[in-house]
């Protein structure tokens, strides 16, 4: 879950998997952490027959699987849902529970529109890009059928091309900021765009870009000095001196346990890329 967190309750045999955010659940306890902590992610996928048999079937709670199922069956609240669990666990302070409560209904007052909204967004702050793009795909493809606001259309599109650039996919985010620009003709956009182009180190694109826009020509220079400062950081160029030092290094044992820093290193940027690009 990302810190220690005690239960002093029933641990699972199995735990109940969260396709949202890729997370395993092993008790109420964490069931409730989950919950605080994700309330804007909520939605009614997370109402379902499988949850209510986890709850009855590896936690013991018969009565509180029964009453999930109760408003399930009867199309109830997600905030009833919710305080049901929060309530029977007693994890959270009564002041916590009415503060989670009090969220849950009022993204039950929103559109469908605008709780897409905020779960994307959401995805993007917990670092689940891939699961972000789906979502804001998603709202495109309803804006193209409502009627959209245009800069809201453009600010989509820009947050799509900033999951795609987390991921270091700058010719896919170039042409969503560059679309976000057509709509919410925001400086903000337009200027990702070509911070883009120098990301995939395009000259012709950036060159192309800032002549159809008319982009100013200090304008231009700025964006080329941000990048060039960006990879002069002080922990980027103190990361890159330990590679050297690293790569100099010539004995036996100096060797291997070189060799292992630098294999630790790619694993962990792994680890982290695919956790990004959890569905």
């Amino acid at each position: 879950m990302g810190e220690l967190l005690l239960c002093h309750e029933t641990i699972a045999a199995l735990p109940y998997y969260i396709e949202e955010t890729g997370i395993n659940i092993y008790s109420m306890e964490e069931l409730s952490y989950y919950i605080s902590g994700n309330v804007y992610l909520l939605d009614h996928s997370f109402m379902c027959e499988s949850l209510c048999t986890w709850v009855e079937k590896q936690m013991h709670r018969v009565e509180l699987a029964q009453k999930l199922r109760e408003n399930i069956r009867t199309e109830g609240k997600m905030s009833d849902f919710v305080f049901a669990i929060l309530q029977d666990t007693a994890y959270c302070t009564m002041k916590e529970m009415q503060e989670i409560v009090f969220a849950v209904r009022q993204m039950e007052q929103k559109s469908d529109f605008e709780c897409d909204k905020i779960r994307a967004d959401q995805l993007m702050e917990k670092e689940k890009y891939l699961a972000a793009i789906y979502r804001y795909k998603h709202l495109l493809d309803e804006a193209d059928t409502k009627e959209t606001g245009e800069v809201l259309r453009g600010n989509i599109w820009h947050n799509l091309g900033t999951a795609y650039a987390r991921l270091f996919l700058f010719e896919e985010a170039g042409r969503c900021f560059e679309k976000a620009y057509a709509f919410n003709k925001q400086k903000e956009s337009l200027r990702e765009c070509l911070m883009c182009c120098r990301c995939r180190h395009d000259e012709d694109a950036f060159a192309e870009i800032a002549k159809k826009y008319q982009v100013e020509e200090r304008k231009q220079q700025e964006i080329r000095n941000e990048i060039s400062i960006a990879c002069k950081s002080e922990k980027l160029e103190q990361f890159e001196s330990h590679l050297e030092e690293l790569a100099q290094r010539t004995g036996g044992v100096q060797k291997a346990k070189a060799k292992k820093e630098v294999m630790d290193v790619i694993v962990q940027w792994k680890k982290e890329y695919r956790r990004s690009c959890k569905v």
